[in-house]
């Protein structure tokens, strides 16, 4: 069975805060945003510096190097030279790092071999310029040799959107809400912009491109879409560069908790040279219980719009 990997970074004055007041015991690495289960957990920032042995350096794959805190299902994966049995896999700076077994032959280059894991960024990773990272990966032996280490860049980040309109909606806990944005009444397209309608621009136009419909008004992403948890906990509808006006009304539908109790929410938009508009709520079990298709969800907040 591969072992699953859940991993994060913290600056070692996070790392101490986090010790004093969670209790948590460092050597069995409930202090590391960077955590492997079924791995062997190391205390101590993992060494990148050269051995001057001849063991080459793996190379490293990921799905992507932009990244949130609190992602999970993040794939991790790469290959090392011949003789390896063991990877060593760890973020600078943190308060320690995981050591987990090679895997099978590498089909692509003969005499390596592969590894790989599925890993999840603590909620509590710095993000911003704090969250410019390096996933440091080493090779190791039988015989105890460490070999090159090989730095992987990784950016931690919680982009703010902007256009000439821009709804979001954020939540506090690993739920699956959706933001459901109700266009003006008399608009020739779509009524409403959701997950399953993540454009405003009108249905089957002929020759529209993706740029088309992101300039229409969009949906950027379905945040914890069936629990499958992304970080984000975020959601926004953009309007790049122009929008209709008339009346909006923003609806928060309560997909799923993935478990848990409860999840408070916050509506936010924002136009330029205007006052933003803010609401709150908070989702329970008592939310599930509704469709949730086009429709779907409470009434967070109504407002008009005068154009742009």
């Amino acid at each position: 069975m591969r072992p699953r990997c859940t991993f994060g970074v913290a600056l070692a004055a996070l790392l101490i805060e986090c010790v004093a007041c969670s209790g948590a015991n460092p050597s069995s690495g409930q202090t590391a945003y960077l955590r492997i289960q079924g791995a062997q957990f190391v205390a101590g920032a993992i060494d990148i510096s050269s051995h001057g042995q001849s063991s080459s350096a793996p190379l490293v794959a990921t799905l992507s190097n932009e990244l949130f805190p609190g992602v999970s299902g993040k794939s991790i994966s790469g290959s090392v030279g011949p003789g390896s049995t063991a990877v060593m896999l760890g973020l600078q700076g943190d308060s320690g790092y995981w050591v987990l077994p090679v895997q099978d032959p590498d089909p692509n280059t003969a005499g390596n071999l592969t590894f790989s894991c599925t890993a999840s960024f603590s909620p509590l990773t710095p993000s911003g310029d704090a969250g410019h990272l390096n996933l440091v990966a080493r090779a190791t032996n039988r015989s105890g040799e460490i070999g090159e280490a090989r730095l992987v860049p990784v950016v931690m980040d919680t982009p703010q959107p902007s256009g000439a309109l821009v709804i979001s909606l954020e939540w506090d806990t690993q739920a699956d809400l959706d933001l459901h944005l109700v266009l003006p009444a008399g608009d020739a397209g779509t009524t409403e912009i959701w997950s399953r309608k993540p454009s405003a621009l009108p249905a089957g136009q002929a020759g529209a491109t993706v740029d088309d419909g992101m300039a229409a008004g969009y949906l950027d992403v379905d945040s914890n879409s069936q629990c499958v948890l992304d970080g984000r906990r975020a959601e926004n509808v953009i309007f790049p560069t122009t929008a209709p006006a008339g009346h909006y009304v923003v609806r928060v539908d309560t997909f799923s908790l993935c478990g848990e109790t409860t999840a408070r929410w916050h509506v936010h938009v924002v136009t330029p040279g205007s006052s933003p508009l803010d609401a709150y709520g908070q989702s329970t079990d008592t939310d599930l219980r509704f469709s949730h298709g086009q429709g779907a969800g409470v009434q967070a907040l109504a407002f008009d719009y005068a154009g742009s």
